[in-house]
């Protein structure tokens, strides 16, 4: 999590002063907004931004998006001058959680509910997908060369994403999960994701190969690099060209087609 932030604050003390403007690869957002709402995740966490109750009566997306808007009333540079404290904050605070926090859930509305220590997970993938994969070229605007995403960050967002998809997922995704499904995440940090019948429950296992013991009871099994799945399984990228499967081909394409987490 900390490299995450820290690698966002480096790329967004470049910009432009007119460049906060532009538009990134998340529909309506801007830079600013990108960076109003990484702010909110880090700095709310931490207690260095007041926390503020969602908007009642929102899906947790649109609340979201009312939130980061309304945060981008601040301007940039101060939204970053409170970024790049509330990182090495955030680091310290789940390097050495006390008891009573790393045993509290914390609610996310429509999302679902979490424990807490699975947030540095949750902030670690905020930041890497919004900076690699929005804010940056060939998706977003900006154009910066840096190195490939460490396993440790990637594996960090598909355990939050698959542990997302028993709450997150829509009511179609689960009704038409009437099998046993792996998700295998191939690379140098193997995870197998096996998901239950209707979603009831997610089994994140590491492995040599990313198959897992439970592969052999699933349906089908879906192959895919940890970048790929955070891709399509965000609904950034198509799933078509990410993904291998073995198995019912037809069942996990029917049901993958409803798939999305965040």
């Amino acid at each position: 999590m900390g490299r995450a932030v820290a690698e966002a604050v480096e790329v967004f003390e470049t910009l432009r002063d007119d460049e906060w403007a532009l538009p990134c690869a998340c529909p309506g957002w801007t830079l600013h907004t990108v960076l109003a709402h990484l702010t909110i995740g880090i700095a709310g966490i931490t207690g260095l931004l007041p926390p503020e109750p969602p908007p009642p009566g929102l899906e947790f997306e649109a609340a979201t998006d009312v939130q980061a808007h309304a945060l981008t009333a601040r301007p940039p540079a101060e939204l970053l001058a409170l970024l790049r404290t509330a990182g090495p904050a955030a680091s310290a605070l789940f390097g050495a959680l006390p008891p009573a926090l790393a045993s509290r859930q914390i609610s996310m509305g429509t999302a679902g509910t979490y424990p807490f220590p699975s947030f540095a997970d949750a902030l670690t993938f905020d930041a890497t997908c919004h900076l690699r994969w929005d804010v940056l070229a060939p998706r977003g605007p900006i154009q910066r060369d840096l190195p490939d995403v460490d396993p440790a960050r990637l594996s960090a967002a598909v355990r939050w994403l698959a542990g997302g998809i028993p709450q997150m997922t829509t009511r179609s995704f689960r009704d038409l999960l009437t099998d046993p499904l792996t998700i295998a995440i191939t690379g140098p940090d193997p995870l197998s994701i096996h998901i239950a019948p209707h979603a009831q429950r997610v089994e994140i296992t590491p492995t040599s190969n990313g198959t897992g013991p439970a592969a052999g009871t699933s349906r089908a099994t879906v192959r895919a690099s940890a970048q790929d799945f955070v891709l399509w399984a965000t609904g950034r990228e198509p799933r078509q060209g990410r993904t291998d499967v073995l198995g019912d081909t037809a069942y996990a394409d029917r049901v993958l087609e409803e798939l999305r987490v965040y």
